[in-house]
C-alpha cells in the first residue's frame, strides 16, 4: 500500500467480531505519559498477592509463586486445582481502561485460537505446530477487587532476558536460524488472520523451555555462551495488536528502538513494521545488543540509512515531512533532491560510529546477512 498521512481524527475499528466491541485507535497508549484521573499507569499500584492464596471462579487457581512485573499488570504461577497443571496468571492492574485493554488482548487472542489450525497449516505448507508459536490463553475472568486476570500456558523465558544472562553475547547461527524461522512463521501466521502484533520485541518473544547449556562462543575465541536445549519459542504480549482492516493512522505503536521507518516518519502502516521488528529481534539474537540505541526521531532515522547503506525513498521523506506539524516530537529536515539531512554534534558522530551490517555480519555468514537486509529493507530503499 502507499503510505500517506492520515488524519488524526479519524476513528478505527478492529476487525468485525462476535458481540458488541468498542472503537480503537492502532497506536497504542504511550507507557510514559498514559494518565487516567492524573495518576500515571506506571505509578498504579500492583495486584497484592501471597502464596496459596486462591483465583478465579470457586478458587481454581492456587498462586505458586512471582514470575515478573510489567506496566500494566504481574504474572504470577499457579497451579490450576481442575488440571493439575502449572499456569501463568497474568492480573491486570484495576483500572477501568486498562480491564478494557486486556478484554480485547484475550479477545485477539480467543479469536486467533478458534481459527482453523488445517486450513492454516495448508496456506502456510508445512512446518511446525503454529499453536505453539503464539501463547495460548486458557481462561480469562474478573477478579471481585476490578481485577482482569488472564490464565497462560506457563512458558519459559524470554529473549531479553536470556541474552541479558548470556552477558550480551549472540547466540549460535545455527540457533539463530531456528529461532528466525519460527518467528517469521508465528507472523505469518498472525498476518494470514489478518493481525499485526505492532510490539515485536526480545520481551515478547519467549522460549518455552528456559533449560541451556554452556558452549565456546562463536564469535568471541576464549569465551563462553549459554546455548538454549530447546530453541522453541512462542509470541506474547497482544495488548497492542490490531486488525489490518482497522484505517491507518499516524500513531505510535511499538517500542522506539523496534520501530519500522513508518512509525517514525509518521506514515501510514501496515503489517510490514512486524518485519522490520523481527529483522530488530533477529540481529539481537545473533549480536546480543540492539540494531539502534536511540531515544530521538532524527538520529533514528540517520542510524537506519547508515545500517543498511540505503537511503530512503524520496517520496517517502516528502511525504512524512508535509504530514508534520506543530505536535511533531522532531524536525524532520530532507535536502532540495530529497535526501535525509543527518543530524550534526553527539547524535552525528553516534550515526557516523555506527558500523553498517555488512561489516558487522562475519564474511563467512553471507547468507544471513542478505536474509537480515531483506528484513529491514523492503520499503523500495535506493543503495547509496
Amino acid at each position: 500500500m502507499g503510505h500517506t498521512c492520515s488524519e488524526k481524527t479519524r476513528k478505527r475499528s478492529r476487525s468485525p467480531r462476535d458481540g458488541a466491541r468498542k472503537k480503537r485507535s492502532r497506536s497504542k497508549p504511550s507507557v510514559a505519559h498514559e494518565q487516567h484521573g492524573h495518576i500515571k499507569d506506571s505509578d498504579r499500584p500492583h495486584f497484592r498477592w501471597t502464596r496459596s492464596m486462591s483465583l478465579g471462579p470457586e478458587g481454581r487457581y492456587k498462586v505458586r509463586g512471582h514470575l515478573g512485573d510489567g506496566t500494566f499488570g504481574r504474572v504470577l504461577s499457579a497451579k490450576d486445582r481442575r488440571t493439575g497443571g502449572q499456569v501463568a496468571v497474568k492480573v491486570i492492574k484495576s483500572a477501568e481502561h486498562l480491564r478494557e485493554l486486556a478484554e480485547e488482548e484475550a479477545e485477539v487472542l480467543w479469536r486467533i485460537q478458534r481459527s482453523d489450525p488445517p486450513k492454516l497449516m495448508q496456506e502456510l505448507q508445512s512446518g511446525p505446530d503454529r499453536s505453539a508459536l503464539i501463547v495460548r490463553l486458557l481462561d480469562s475472568f474478573l477478579e471481585p477487587d476490578g481485577h482482569f486476570c488472564m490464565v497462560f500456558e506457563q512458558l519459559g523465558t524470554s529473549l531479553r532476558d536470556f541474552l541479558k544472562r548470556n552477558s550480551a553475547r549472540g547466540l549460535y547461527l545455527s540457533d539463530v536460524q531456528v529461532i528466525s524461522r519460527q518467528l517469521l512463521q508465528a507472523l505469518a501466521t498472525l498476518h494470514l488472520l489478518g493481525f499485526i502484533h505492532t510490539d515485536l520485541k526480545c520481551r515478547n518473544v519467549m522460549l518455552r523451555h528456559s533449560s541451556h547449556f554452556s558452549a565456546p562462543s562463536p564469535r568471541e575465541p576464549g569465551l563462553a555462551t549459554m546455548r538454549p536445549t530447546d530453541c522453541s519459542i512462542s509470541l506474547i504480549d497482544f495488548g497492542g495488536c490490531v486488525h489490518q482492516s482497522d484505517d491507518c493512522s499516524r500513531g505510535r505503536a511499538g517500542t522506539r528502538q523496534f520501530r519500522g521507518p513508518e512509525l517514525v516518519l509518521g506514515l501510514d502502516w501496515d503489517s510490514p513494521v512486524d518485519m522490520w521488528a523481527a529483522g530488530c529481534v533477529i540481529y539481537m539474537l545473533y549480536f546480543g545488543k540492539r540494531p539502534f540505541s536511540v531515544h530521538e526521531s532524527a538520529e533514528h532515522l540517520a542510524m537506519m540509512e547508515r545500517l543498511t547503506e540505503s537511503c530512503f525513498p524520496p517520496w517517502m521523506l516528502q511525504t512524512a515531512q508535509e504530514c508534520q506539524d506543530d505536535e511533531a516530537s522532531y524536525e524532520l529536515l530532507i535536502t532540495e533532491d530529497k535526501k535525509l539531512v543527518w543530524p550534526e554534534g553527539p547524535a552525528g558522530a553516534r550515526v557516523e560510529a555506527l558500523r553498517p551490517l555488512s561489516a558487522q555480519v562475519l564474511p563467512r555468514h553471507k547468507t544471513f546477512l542478505s536474509f537480515l537486509k531483506g528484513l529491514f529493507q523492503q520499503l523500495g530503499a535506493e543503495s547509496f
